[in-house]
């Protein structure tokens, strides 16, 4: 399921990447860049995790890779994923304990940008481990700053993923993108 799920991830990268056009005639202010994918290394908090006999709280390490359009400069809609690297135990809402493998949490976001470099991150999507799959909305706070002639740009992410029956989840991130 991960294999297809990254593969046809990659796939829709590609299409949009080749599907670009450049418009000569922008201004400088307005940068003609609207794509951008960016590769975050980050921490995942889960509260109540069963481990032996009672519940903790774990910091686990993950990765994350973004993808986002920008429709204007204050809106954008995004494909944001998060793959956590450890494997753990929760208890879901009706009592009975999850395995988690290295679940693949991805959501489809739309981004609002209220001032400059900082954007509100809102979507939805799923969280896809071997076990079971679960829903999820995540809300989150991303701030980013253009280097290098506006072609990367350095990001750091702060997000919460709500699992409908399960369990929540706030992860922090740091990062580099590129815009094309």
């Amino acid at each position: 399921m991960k294999k297809i799920l990254l593969s046809s991830l990659l796939l829709v990268f590609i299409t949009f990447a080749n599907a670009q056009e450049t418009e000569h005639e922008e201004t400088e202010e307005k940068s003609e860049k609207r794509h951008s994918i960016a590769v975050l290394i980050s921490h995942t908090q889960i509260g109540e995790t069963i481990e032996g006999e009672g519940k903790k709280n774990i910091s686990v390490p993950s990765w994350g890779i973004d993808y986002n359009f920008e429709i204007s400069e204050r809106w954008a809609i995004g494909l944001h994923n998060d793959l956590i690297l450890e494997t753990f135990i929760i208890e879901n809402s009706e009592g009975a304990e999850i395995e988690r493998v290295s679940p693949l949490a991805t959501a489809v976001v739309g981004m609002f940008k209220p001032i400059k470099n900082f954007s509100l991150v809102l979507g939805a999507g799923g969280e896809f481990s071997k076990k079971e799959n679960l829903f999820l909305i995540k809300a989150g706070v991303e701030y980013s700053h253009l280097i290098l002639h506006g072609n990367w740009e350095i990001i750091t992410s702060f997000s919460n993923d709500i699992k409908f029956n399960a369990y929540n989840s706030w992860n922090l991130g740091f990062g580099i993108g590129r815009r094309f």
